[in-house]
């Protein structure tokens, strides 16, 4: 990242490794706040119809009882915790770019939704969540009478 010890010697040594892992994390965290982090995960895509919804979003390696879908009026949140792979003993992380960890999304949808009828499937690692309009949320047309 800034910089590494490239001596393999010094790389050997433990706290030259924890300083790189420091180093890491910090310039991450730099990183993170100029250009976005894991507050965008998981990543979504949202699709809207005059009555209704789809927000589609990726889960990969998650089952689904470590998912949570809360909706109220127009907020969409989905929670969750994204277990780390269990590595063998004697096992270092040489790169770890993949997230895991607990995470919380909320999503505001241009309307209302009827929360009775939301339906939500999880396939292949990815969610989809059908969002119903609420039907006193829908547009009405306007019959114009001449007189």
């Amino acid at each position: 990242m800034l910089f590494r010890i490239l001596d393999p010697q010094t790389k050997a040594n433990q706290f030259w490794r924890d300083f790189d892992r420091l180093n890491d994390e910090l310039t991450r965290s730099i990183l993170d706040s100029q250009f976005g982090s894991a507050s965008n995960f998981p990543p979504v895509n949202v699709y809207t119809k005059e009555d209704e919804a789809l927000v589609t979003c990726l889960l990969p390696g998650m089952e689904t009882d470590q998912i949570d879908i809360n909706v109220k009026d127009n907020l969409l949140s989905i929670h969750g915790r994204k277990k780390a792979e269990e590595l063998a003993e004697g096992t270092e992380v040489h790169r770890r770019e993949i997230f895991n960890g607990e995470f919380h999304r909320t999503l505001e949808l241009p309307f209302r939704v009827d929360q009775e009828h939301v339906l939500a499937k999880y396939s292949n690692g990815v969610l989809n969540i059908h969002l119903p309009r609420r039907e006193e949320d829908k547009p009405k047309k306007v019959s114009i009478t001449i007189g």
